[in-house]
C-alpha cells in the first residue's frame, strides 16, 4: 500500500466551505463566506455541497459539469486573498503529514500486516489533504483518502490514515463490530507501539462505539497474540458474540 499525498485547492476550499464545519480555519474567513452567501445563495449552496464527491469519484465525474454553472464567481474567489492564505496553510501542513507518515510508514504498515493476517494488497491510495483546523478524514473507495484534522497527541495523523486504511482492507464493512475492531487497532494499539506510552481509551473516539470495543477488548488482546491472524474471521466471530 502506497500513499501519495496530493493538494486540490478547488477541494481545500470546498470542504473549508462547507456548511458542516463547525470552526474557522483563520478568523475572517466566515466573514468571507458570508459575503459569498449574500452575493448569491445559489452559488453558495453548491459550493458548500459534498466535493468529495463532485471531484474525485469517476462514478460520479458528470457532476463536475455542475461547476461550470458557478465558473465565474469561483474563478473570482480564487483571487481572494482568503482563497490564497487557505490553500497555503494546507500545503504546509501537507509537507507535515507527507514527513510523518514517512517517519512511521514502517511501523504502521507492518502492524496493519500483523492484524490483517495476509500480505497487503498493492494499492496506490492518493490522499488528499485540507485544512488542519477543519475536521476531516474519511476513504472514498480503494484508491481515494481525504484527511485533515488537529494533531491531538503526537502521531496523530498516522494513526487515522491507519485507521483510513483498515476501512479499505475490511473492504469498507460499516458495521459498528468492524469499526469498532478498527479503532480498537489503529486509535488504541498502533497509537500506542507508535508513541511508546499511553492506554487503551485515552482518546474518546466515536463515543458511541466506546462500549461495543470494551465487549470486544478481550478478544482483541487473545487476538493480538495468536501466530495466525485473520482480519475477517475474527470480525465475523465478534459479529456472532455481539452483534
Amino acid at each position: 500500500m502506497r500513499l501519495t499525498f496530493k493538494l486540490n485547492p478547488e477541494y481545500v476550499f470546498l470542504h473549508a466551505i462547507n456548511m458542516s464545519q463547525y470552526s474557522e480555519p483563520f478568523l475572517g474567513w466566515s466573514r468571507f463566506t458570508n459575503n459569498i452567501w449574500e452575493k448569491d445563495r445559489v452559488v453558495f449552496y453548491f459550493l458548500a455541497g459534498a466535493p468529495e464527491y463532485i471531484l474525485f469519484v469517476p462514478s460520479l465525474a458528470a457532476k463536475r459539469d455542475l461547476i461550470k454553472k458557478t465558473e465565474k464567481e469561483f474563478k473570482k474567489i480564487k483571487q481572494s486573498k482568503e482563497y490564497k492564505r487557505i490553500v497555503s496553510e494546507t500545503k504546509n501542513y501537507l509537507s507535515f503529514v507527507k514527513s510523518q507518515w514517512e517517519c512511521n510508514e514502517k511501523i504502521a504498515l507492518n502492524f496493519l500486516q500483523e492484524i490483517y493476517g495476509a500480505t497487503l494488497p498493492k494499492l496506490n491510495i492518493r490522499v488528499y489533504i485540507t485544512h488542519p483546523k477543519l475536521r476531516n478524514g474519511m476513504a472514498l473507495d480503494e484508491h481515494t483518502i481525504v484527511w485533515g484534522h488537529s494533531e491531538d497527541f503526537r502521531n496523530y495523523s498516522t494513526v487515522y490514515l491507519a485507521h483510513e486504511l483498515l476501512h479499505i482492507l475490511t473492504h469498507f464493512d460499516r458495521s459498528d463490530i468492524a469499526h469498532a475492531i478498527i479503532e480498537l487497532a489503529a486509535d488504541e494499539e498502533l497509537r500506542i507501539r507508535l508513541n511508546k506510552k499511553g492506554k487503551y481509551f485515552e482518546y474518546p473516539g466515536h463515543r458511541h462505539l466506546l462500549s461495543v470495543k470494551k465487549k470486544i477488548l478481550p478478544y482483541w488482546k487473545k487476538y493480538l497474540r495468536e501466530e495466525k491472524k485473520d482480519i475477517f474471521t475474527f470480525i465475523k466471530d465478534m459479529k456472532r458474540k455481539w452483534g
